[in-house]
């Protein structure tokens, strides 16, 4: 009676919804983008049963796992027959696709809601998302945008993707900006490497264009790394361009992204600048710390421009041979340019 599929053809349904029923923890960590959970066990259930597992054997755990999910067949029958309203097709996937998937699948199969088991479960998903990601470059080109700090990279790949193109925001995946003051634009917690991993597999999949734009990143992006196929396709074989912009502009987008949206916090930018002292020195924190009680935060963004920032990164600007060098003094201007490349990309292609 289980209905099985795989997690490529799963991936073929139109109306689809996907429900992990691991434990809220192992979803946390990593799952199918847009899935929902709904835990067959708790993390502390799921720890209970393990225990008695190894300690007492796979029978006496059956048992104790069936003790607490019987708790709970009401409220599952519940959530599951509401999802059939909204969705066509529900794929259910646990660890393995073993136990806890197929309890579930086959109870509501019996209760007349229709659903799937996802085969081989979050394994042979986490299997596709690394496959896929090592074959990057067979399927896409990125075009890389390098700069230097406030030159208006990031606000160029929102822009983008406002107008309907492709852009690949690395830094808002992973919840940090790089540098020391990455983080303070984020309150929420970065995610785990393999969920970093799912969120740049899910934009690119569903890509309908083979070039993409993206940042200029280090291979580390806070406490995320870049995959090496991603990153190797970046610097080998993407289409670079530099953006290049007067200091007085860098500085506005600076105070723009780190204070005026919404996320001035000046105990982290504190906190961040006490970090500096070892690079800066105990006169230019003890000089920006003053100027941070006084709220002069263009004051801060060119101190830190000229004396952290572009020493930081010139070395790495330096060492790309550029296809095209952009303006972004005039943000339309850049931008109408930028649009103009990629036409051009995709026309040759």
């Amino acid at each position: 009676m289980n209905r099985g599929i795989d997690i490529e053809n799963a991936f073929k349904f139109e109306d689809v919804i996907f429900v992990d029923v691991r434990s809220p923890l192992e979803y946390e960590e990593d799952r199918i983008i847009n899935s929902i959970n709904i835990p067959i066990l708790d993390d502390k259930e799921r720890k209970i049963v393990g225990t008695i597992y190894k300690k007492q054997g796979k029978e006496f755990a059956i048992e104790k796992g069936l003790e607490f999910v019987s708790k709970k067949i009401k409220n599952l029958y519940i959530q599951f027959n509401d999802l059939s309203k909204s969705y066509k097709n529900i794929v259910v996937y646990c660890s393995r696709g073993g136990m806890r998937s197929g309890s579930v699948v086959n109870f509501l199969l019996n209760l007349g809601i229709s659903v799937y088991q996802l085969k081989g479960g979050y394994k042979s998903y986490r299997n596709y998302v690394i496959n896929f990601l090592e074959n990057i470059d067979k399927n896409y080109r990125f075009i890389v945008l390098h700069g230097l700090t406030g030159v208006g990279k990031t606000d160029a790949i929102r822009y983008l993707n406002e107008k309907g193109l492709r852009g690949l925001d690395l830094e808002s995946l992973a919840r940090n900006c790089g540098s020391v003051f990455g983080h303070v634009c984020f309150n929420d917690n970065p995610p785990s490497q393999k969920l970093f991993e799912s969120l740049i597999f899910d934009y690119i999949r569903n890509s309908n264009s083979k070039y993409i734009f993206i940042e200029s990143e280090s291979k580390r992006i806070g406490s995320v790394l870049i995959p090496n196929s991603v990153y190797d396709t970046m610097i080998k074989d993407g289409y670079h361009v530099l953006f290049e912009s007067d200091i007085e502009f860098r500085v506005k987008r600076l105070v723009d992204q780190y204070i005026n949206l919404n996320c001035k916090n000046d105990i982290v930018i504190l906190e961040c600048l006490e970090k500096l002292r070892k690079r800066l020195g105990n006169e230019k924190i003890d000089y920006l710390i003053e100027q941070l009680n006084l709220k002069e935060y263009a004051i801060i963004a060119k101190e830190l421009i000229i004396n952290y920032y572009d020493p930081l990164y010139k070395y790495s600007i330096n060492k790309f041979n550029y296809n095209d060098i952009i303006s972004c003094d005039d943000f339309e201007k850049a931008m109408a340019k930028l649009i103009k490349i990629y036409q051009r990309l995709k026309e040759g292609s």
